[in-house]
């Protein structure tokens, strides 16, 4: 399985749409066995960074926050999403595998909007 995280300036980013890259893992018998750093497309060319990271084969998003239309846009294409993950991308990923991983709300109010001007 892959794992997609929304990486700025090296922590999980507030708004996946705006993200610097997306720290990409893949995971095998619960440990990571790949991993890589994807520049984000950005909302143009491409589509946008749902598209960007479905088309790269990942089952699992773990992002602080996105808006609803991110989301949905993931659920349409068999993506998970974790939203209010906060922190360093690789110790959240291993906080997520072995299964003790803390939720946030905080920040979350601006997170899940996106206006384009």
């Amino acid at each position: 399985m892959r794992v997609a995280i929304p990486v700025t300036q090296g922590r999980i980013a507030p708004h996946l749409g705006h993200c610097e890259y997306f720290y990409v893992a893949e995971i095998e018998d619960g440990k990571v066995v790949g991993e890589g750093e994807l520049p984000n497309p950005g909302h143009g060319p491409g589509g946008p960074p749902p598209v960007f990271v479905a088309r790269l084969g990942v089952g699992q998003v773990l992002a602080w926050g996105m808006p609803d239309h991110a989301l949905g846009m993931f659920n349409q294409m068999g993506v998970k999403v974790l939203r209010g993950v906060t922190g360093d991308p690789k110790q959240a990923l291993a906080a997520w595998l072995n299964g003790t991983l803390t939720l946030t709300t905080e920040g979350l109010d601006a997170g899940n909007t996106c206006e384009h001007g």
